[in-house]
């Protein structure tokens, strides 16, 4: 289907601009960028064929959003049409946010509290990545974007092009220094043991702050211990928090560490006196297995130095 009409069970609100359907795939560069992007985003692979089928709509006069329709039928026999208008409402919404935030993003004093950084894998992201701003480590990359809307359950972004930094006149070290700041003060760094894992405690804002109350935290032998953000499902990047790398050797003794990350969301770090960086490596891409690709950050394990202050891949 390629024209477009109007749904009329929501009173014309909206606009059908395409329904794509699965297996679909495209000779044109950006069409194949989109159709892989909404592989990644909803079914979790990279394919060059559409892993199910996708609706576009546009609201009267506004922006466009995407759905897969499998979930918009679940959400109608959840809820009905009430129910799935306002899942196009919410994402209408924060197009909204989105429209806003560009319009006033030559304006550095505007957009400097709204910049923050993400950890995403290189190769599963390095089309997107084009004309962005970013820092490679190893196979991952720490990338610039502009934050439109956040809450418990949703971060919206927009991801930052080289122009921008020219408009506002700083340079690439000076944004990602910038955004992980900001990505510190909105999602705080934190780790929690075993116990809230097994749902033996319940989680709190104030638990696991180990930059602030380090003494009344012990961590475990065996890396158990799982650091995050609190606030996001992106809680890797704490990791490049100023002052984290170094707060963690402390709470190790004092000694160099490997850290593993095992997914966007998390990582967890082992002595490397007690511990072999190859069956850690292992274990890693074990895991990688069994949790969808677009989480995934790596497949290798990276080593911090303690007099260097450097991390390096293993």
């Amino acid at each position: 289907y390629t024209g477009k009409s109007t749904l009329l069970h929501s009173g014309g609100h909206y606009i059908l601009s395409r329904i794509i359907k699965e297996g679909y795939t495209s000779e044109d560069r950006k069409e194949l960028e989109f159709i892989k992007e909404t592989n990644l985003k909803y079914f979790k692979n990279q394919e060059e064929l559409l892993g199910g089928d996708i609706i576009l709509l546009e609201k009267q006069g506004d922006s466009s959003v995407r759905q897969e329709i499998d979930y918009l039928i679940e959400s109608f026999n959840d809820g009905g049409w009430e129910y799935v208008e306002s899942i196009f409402d919410k994402n209408i919404e924060l197009c909204g946010y989105s429209d806003v935030i560009r319009d006033e993003i030559s304006d550095f004093d505007i957009m400097k509290d709204n910049i923050i950084v993400r950890v995403l894998n290189y190769e599963l992201h390095k089309n997107e990545l084009e004309d962005r701003v970013y820092r490679k480590i190893g196979d991952f990359v720490l990338s610039v974007n502009g934050l439109i809307f956040s809450n418990s359950k949703i971060t919206s972004f927009f991801k930052i092009s080289a122009d921008f930094l020219k408009a506002w006149g700083i340079t690439e070290d000076e944004v990602i220094e910038i955004g992980l700041e900001n990505t510190r003060r909105l999602f705080p760094p934190r780790v929690y043991g075993v116990e809230y894992a097994l749902k033996i405690k319940t989680i709190t804002q104030g638990d696991g702050d180990y930059m602030n109350n380090s003494q009344n935290i012990r961590l475990g032998n065996l890396g158990e211990d799982t650091f995050v953000a609190y606030g996001t499902q992106n809680g890797a990047t704490s990791f490049f928090y100023p002052g984290v790398k170094e707060k963690i050797a402390e709470m190790l003794g004092g000694e160099d560490y490997y850290v593993v990350f095992t997914s966007t969301e998390d990582f967890h770090v082992h002595k490397c006196s007690q511990n072999d960086a190859a069956s850690l490596e292992k274990r890693l891409i074990d895991m990688n297995k069994y949790f969808p690709l677009g989480e995934m950050l790596t497949e290798k394990i990276y080593k911090y130095s303690v007099d260097t202050g450097e991390l390096t891949e293993v």
